[in-house]
């Protein structure tokens, strides 16, 4: 039984560790799926990146209402085995990576979608303006990322809100 509750004490320390780096596990409410991809507007081809992507169920569905392909990016050893098993059973383009978001490269993703906490979405601003290229668009559930305009807000009465921002062309 000793194994055991090291395996045990290991995930647990694997969650809090997430939690601490970027947020803790929250998944985004179902119903509010169809308002994320209205303002992702993806379109097959399109790369889709989740950072914290918790269980997949975002970059699943997201890859299956488009025919993007999806990328989700976990810290969270639980998370990140759920989230391989849920890509592998859905059969789309869906890859999960076992990482940090903050490491994570951007450069190829034409939508970044966020669930963290202000903290890490502060912590995450220079590293999107840097590395997503011009007009990628950038969804946030609950807080907007700071120092990036919002081009659109969607709000529902007893939902939190969900915010586009598009990273500016450069000039």
């Amino acid at each position: 039984m000793h194994w055991l509750a090291l395996i045990g004490l290991f995930l647990l320390a694997s969650v809090a560790y997430a939690a601490w780096r970027g947020a803790p596990w929250v998944p985004t409410w179902r119903r509010d799926l169809d308002r994320l991809a209205g303002l992702a507007a993806l379109k097959p081809g399109e790369h889709f990146v989740e950072l914290g992507c918790g269980d997949a169920r975002v970059c699943v569905e997201m890859a299956r209402r488009s025919g993007a392909r999806a990328t989700g990016v976990e810290l969270g050893l639980p998370q990140w085995a759920a989230a391989r098993l849920r890509a592998w059973h859905s059969r789309l383009p869906v890859q999960i990576a076992l990482g940090d978001a903050f490491s994570f490269p951007l450069a190829d993703a034409d939508v970044a979608y966020l669930f963290l906490m202000p903290d890490a979405l502060a912590k995450l601003a220079p590293k999107l303006a840097a590395e997503l290229r011009p007009g990628a668009r950038v969804v946030s559930y609950v807080w907007p990322v700071p120092g990036m305009q919002v081009v659109r807000e969607d709000h529902v009465e007893g939902s939190p809100v969900i915010f586009l921002q598009v990273k500016k062309l450069e000039t």
